[in-house]
């Protein structure tokens, strides 16, 4: 499968949800570069049931990691996807942009089409407090369960009474003249 089928595919179903389609072509490999096509796209956080699906349709699917990073009134979460994976014509990976608005942080998971979605589900619930409607387990997976802050997030006020060092570092820095972070 190429990445033009996979991208077609996707705006026969979702039409002028997709936005910002594109193939982009990568070099990868050390000594002998070879190039490598991928899907990226943004939707919104309604469409993404429907573009995982269509996704699934296309061949086995696996969804590598759901990016993420706070970028100041919205979270931006980036879901990095292969089509054809493991199949013997190789795999294309397809990437969607999806933000949502720090007041309002909910995303559909998509566990019941994707159940290996489930770790890095959680991980952005713990890190970015990015909330999944339909999660079937939201447990904390990697920081104590009495840890009530989002570490990614540049906003978070009692981040700072959690991280230890902070200010023997910003001191250590002060006394040699650098630059404060």
């Amino acid at each position: 499968m190429r990445a033009q089928e996979v991208l077609t595919a996707l705006q026969e179903k979702l039409g002028e949800r997709l936005r910002a389609p594109e193939v982009r072509t990568e070099a990868i490999g050390h000594k002998r570069t070879l190039e490598r096509e991928l899907v990226w796209a943004e939707i919104d956080r309604d469409d993404l049931l429907e573009a995982v699906r269509t996704l699934r349709e296309l061949g086995p699917l696996h969804i590598s990691i759901i990016s993420g990073v706070d970028a100041g009134d919205r979270i931006e979460l980036i879901y990095h996807f292969a089509v054809g994976y493991g199949t013997p014509d190789g795999e294309v990976m397809v990437n969607f942009r999806l933000s949502v608005p720090k007041n309002d942080p909910v995303v559909p998971s998509i566990c019941a089409v994707l159940p290996g979605a489930l770790t890095t589900e959680r991980e952005k619930i713990e890190f970015l407090g990015v909330q999944f409607s339909g999660i079937p387990d939201a447990r904390k997976l990697f920081l104590p369960d009495e840890l009530e802050v989002h570490p990614w997030r540049k906003d978070e006020p009692k981040l700072s009474d959690y991280v230890r060092y902070t200010v023997a570092w910003e001191a250590k820095k002060d006394e040699k003249g650098e630059a404060g972070a």
